[in-house]
């Protein structure tokens, strides 16, 4: 666990428990390792349908139940009809903890071209383990919270903001909308080669992250048996707990971005938020079409 606040502090993971974590989800999640991860919703999706307001009652109802003042915020788009699935609060920012990376590993392709050798294997454990040493490094490296206004100018970001404390890149503020936004670019609009270098690493996120925090909340636990390529965010701001499950899913014949970035007081603990997170999202999967797995 971190606070987004202050300098994380790291738990120490046996590598022997990060590397067999990475070949078991690798084993478990198809998908990674090709460029399977393509799609064509370039532009902006189309504007939800209006029929999803029992579902998102449910998904809200899981956070609701847990107290402690709960914020909720979600999209989901439907890449392959490029239409909005499902939205609640969706251009409403909130801290992004270490969702944020995905715009740090963007930035470092659009300036040095997609990693190699030793780098490649450090921006794999920053995507794939969370390993805050290798965002904390590159963010210094690159110009810190200009990384977060290159890219949202170049992805067109309405909704994201650097952090007020030009060292805390994960006080960076992004909506759910923001969020979708870069996946459709990940998808959409990255070269083949650095779109399988970023999905391949996300797709074989472990179950331990770098810091030792169970980062199979919300999408991994949610959608078992699915292909996914995911970015986990967890820690604390402003004296609340930040729980943010995003990335993209593919059913039998749909493939969707998902984020779901939820917040609450800091006298929560995380077992209860990670339980409400994964239920949020297993409720939100029941609206997708062709959601069987």
């Amino acid at each position: 666990m971190f606070k987004l606040d202050d300098v994380k502090v790291r738990v120490a993971i046996a590598a022997v428990l990060v590397v067999g974590g990475v070949i078991t989800a690798v084993a478990l999640n198809s998908g990674s390792g090709n460029d399977g991860w393509r799609a064509a919703c370039g532009s902006a999706p189309a504007a939800p349908a209006g029929r999803q307001a029992s579902i998102v009652a449910e998904a809200r109802k899981a956070l609701l139940s847990t107290g402690n003042d709960p914020r909720l915020g979600i999209e989901i788009v439907d890449l392959d009809a490029c239409a909005v699935e499902t939205s609640w609060k969706a251009d409403q920012p909130q801290p992004a903890a270490s969702v944020v990376k995905l715009l740090i590993a963007l930035d470092l392709i659009d300036r040095s071209g997609v990693p190699s050798d030793g780098e490649a294997t450090a921006v794999h454990a920053m995507l794939s383990a969370s390993d805050d040493r290798v965002a904390s490094r590159l963010w210094q490296q690159n110009g810190g919270p200009e990384i977060v206004r290159r890219q949202t100018r170049k992805l067109g970001l309405a909704r994201t903001e650097p952090p007020a404390d030009p060292g805390k890149w994960g006080s960076t503020r992004m909506s759910p909308t923001d969020v979708v936004a870069t996946y459709r670019y990940l998808t959409a609009g990255l070269s083949a080669e650095g779109r399988e270098f970023m999905t391949e690493a996300m797709a074989s996120a472990p179950r331990a992250a770098a810091d030792g925090f169970d980062q199979h909340f919300g999408i991994p636990s949610a959608f078992t048996g699915a292909a996914w390529a995911v970015k986990q965010g967890w820690g604390s701001s402003e004296g609340r707990r930040v729980l943010n499950t995003t990335g993209l899913v593919r059913t039998t014949s749909r493939t969707y971005a998902v984020a779901v970035m939820a917040s609450w007081s800091d006298t929560i603990d995380w077992p209860t938020a990670t339980a409400a997170v994964t239920t949020a999202v297993g409720a939100l999967k029941g609206s997708l079409k062709a959601a069987k797995v």
